[in-house]
């Protein structure tokens, strides 16, 4: 399987190599302190981001007009600060990652046992699954926990500005038993693993692009969307499941829904790929919105999601 680090990469700048040391300093630090008390940290730092440094503040705010026009700015507001925390949050378990064994993301991250059950007898019919996600809570928890249950588990990754920060966040992606692969290696290394009864975990709630995404609508409104996992599953036969985390205190519960089957009931069995497509991919996102409607403070509000627009509005 392709390595993401085979090809070249930039030499690090003194910026680079700064930034570097004072994220391996302050993960340190937060690895050997109480969790409860890390987390705490984060939540301040998440505030500070917000009221202070304001970082896609505007964006942010932006995506929240859109998303829940019948909300109050203060309510939007609100929100707004909440994802920023969550962000906050998200890097500090991340920090934190170093300390995780299988045994304590079992713990950490509870799924339930319905979602267990189907997961387990979908990989005994050797077909693989796709599991498709967003960026919602600790998002990079749901990959771990996948792939604690003990299948080969791949996820797509994209590489990070710093490159010495590039490297540690992929160690730390290994250290959680997960198989990486850039973009350039996705297609060829995805089909491969669902060929081989592996799994493959993957996020598909960001901007597409103008051109190559599918155009569906999100909280109302014409999203760019990728259409690579909803491609995937079909080709390979592999069912497509819907994944979910959600932080709870100093835990997580994660749960599984599958949507392939729902999604393409009344289809006629030649029809067209792209059919096919737009309908599982429309499923997904509807799936998507309905669970960041249950508690939207979790989710990555400050990504310009619908920064793509159809032909016939650019027109």
């Amino acid at each position: 399987m392709g390595d993401p680090h085979s090809r070249s990469e930039p030499k690090p700048t003194l910026q680079d190599r700064i930034e570097y040391l004072f994220i391996r300093a302050v993960g340190f630090l937060m690895a050997v302190l109480p969790r409860s008390f890390a987390l705490g940290f984060a939540r301040s730092l998440g505030i500070f981001a917000y009221d202070v440094l304001r970082i896609r503040r505007r964006v942010t705010l932006e995506n929240l007009a859109r998303a829940f026009p019948q909300k109050s700015p203060l309510e939007r507001r609100r929100i707004g600060r909440a994802a920023f925390i969550n962000l906050a949050i998200v890097g500090m378990e991340m920090l934190r990652a170093s300390r995780l064994t299988r045994e304590k993301v079992l713990s950490l991250v509870q799924v339930d046992e319905e979602s267990e059950s189907l997961y387990h007898r979908l990989m005994k019919e050797s077909k693989g699954v796709v599991f498709i996600s967003g960026h919602y809570s600790t998002w990079e928890f749901l990959g771990a926990r996948i792939a604690a249950t003990g299948y080969p588990t791949l996820i797509i990754v994209q590489d990070q500005r710093n490159p010495l920060v590039n490297k540690e966040l992929m160690r730390a992606r290994k250290r959680l038993e997960l198989l990486l692969a850039g973009r350039g290696q996705a297609v060829r290394n995805v089909l491969r693993t669902l060929r081989e009864g592996g799994t493959v975990a993957l996020l598909a709630d960001q901007d597409a692009g103008p051109k190559s995404g599918l155009f569906i609508d999100f909280f109302g409104e014409p999203a760019s969307t990728y259409q690579g996992p909803a491609a995937f599953a079909i080709r390979s036969g592999a069912p497509l499941l819907a994944c979910w985390i959600h932080r709870e205190g100093l835990s997580y519960r994660a749960g599984y829904e599958r949507l392939d089957e729902d999604a393409l009931a009344g289809l006629p069995v030649d029809a067209d790929e792209e059919v096919r497509v737009w309908r599982l991919t429309e499923a997904y996102v509807r799936w998507l919105e309905e669970r960041i409607r249950m508690d939207p403070d979790q989710y990555l509000w400050l990504h310009r999601r619908w920064k793509s627009r159809p032909e016939r509005e650019t027109e």
